[in-house]
């Protein structure tokens, strides 16, 4: 019995393995890289908090100043992480590279960078975001509707595409790198230079930039975004 048992490991191993999900492939840029725009400048003032009003009943909190939660010292911008909110450009961006440097401080968080936000500020705003919370970084957030949004259906949950192939999240102190790409109506998502979502769509991702507040402590020292332009 054990002669025979011996041939059949490698066979029963195979069959029990099976290999992860290949990574989407980012669609070519449609043009030229143009010049670099650093977002994260010597101050705040091109950025505007926004914090989550009380829910109906609930105690009036008083207001956070912008101070209070997002601290700029020595090119790092530094994220309180609560209360909830978000901090955003006045500025609306459309095709582009954002290319965010970013890390969780001193335990795990949740966060997110925000994207093709319009309308007006409230929690949470018409847009996109690259989920920033632990565990799930990468996965692309339909916040608000995009009907015309397609995505890999297989990864795809309600107002949720989760991101493909293995976890490539650095551990919590380390400094990662978020990369969006919109590019007229092709999108891309990744997480430490892997493709982690891709997704088309027939409307405008025109809008602004966020980064939120949401009980995680955080860290950017780049928010560098680099227009992409005819060829």
């Amino acid at each position: 019995m054990r002669k025979l048992l011996f041939p059949l490991l490698p066979l029963l191993f195979c069959a029990q393995t099976t290999a992860p999900a290949p990574l989407p492939i980012a669609a070519p840029l449609s043009g030229k890289l143009g010049t670099a725009i650093q977002l994260l400048g010597s101050d705040l003032t091109t950025w505007t908090w926004y914090q989550r009003p009380p829910k109906a009943g609930a105690t009036q909190p008083a207001p956070a100043k912008l101070e209070d939660v997002w601290t700029l010292k020595d090119g790092i911008l530094h994220d309180a992480g609560k209360p909830i909110g978000y901090l955003r450009t006045n500025a609306e961006y459309d095709n582009y590279v954002l290319l965010v440097e970013q890390r969780h401080v001193n335990k795990k968080g949740n966060g997110g960078v925000l994207f093709a936000i319009t309308g007006p500020d409230k929690v949470w705003p018409h847009g996109l975001e690259c989920q920033g919370l632990n565990g799930e970084e990468g996965d692309l957030r339909n916040i608000a509707d995009f009907p015309n949004l397609k995505t890999d259906p297989v990864r795809t949950e309600p107002k949720r595409v989760r991101r493909a192939g293995a976890d490539p999240e650095k551990p919590v102190g380390e400094w990662e790198t978020v990369e969006i790409t919109v590019d007229h109506g092709n999108l891309t998502v990744k997480l430490n230079g892997e493709v982690q979502n891709t997704a088309t769509y027939t409307g405008s991702l025109n809008g602004k930039i966020g980064l939120q507040a949401e009980g995680g402590e955080m860290e950017f020292r780049k928010i560098e975004l680099t227009p992409i332009e005819p060829n």
